[in-house]
């Protein structure tokens, strides 16, 4: 899978930075999605991805970075916690970009499902 984030410039769609493709085929990268309240942060999740066991699923975190214009990872992946849990099937985000959601349906296979909440945390 990938993700395209676009911006409406008042008469025309714009891609906005490059593809963000996903980790690996099949992944399903970009089933789920969400983007802060200015567009500059974007959580893309992909609840077939084999990071943590089949299954699992996981999570990216991306910052447009507008001098370059490319979209840049924040942190390390968000990952499932378990085979089988479909992480990131479901994602949110706060509208400043300083909180996000990735649910896991699955749950390690026995459909109770989880959330979790992830707080970005500053590198300085």
């Amino acid at each position: 899978g990938l993700c395209r984030v676009f911006q409406f410039d008042g008469s025309t769609w714009n891609q906005k930075g490059q593809t963000i493709n996903g980790e690996v085929a099949s992944d399903w990268s970009g089933y789920s999605v969400a983007l802060s309240g200015n567009g500059d942060i974007v959580i893309i999740g992909a609840g077939f991805n084999d990071g943590n066991g089949a299954n699992s699923g996981h999570a990216r975190v991306y910052e447009y970075v507008a001098t370059s214009s490319i979209w840049v990872q924040l942190g390390q992946s968000l990952v499932g916690k378990a085979a089988g849990d479909g992480f990131g099937w479901s994602v949110g985000i706060s509208d400043d970009g300083s909180r996000v959601i990735g649910g896991a349906p699955e749950d390690n296979g026995v459909d109770a499902g989880h959330a979790v909440v992830y707080q970005l945390m500053s590198s300085t």
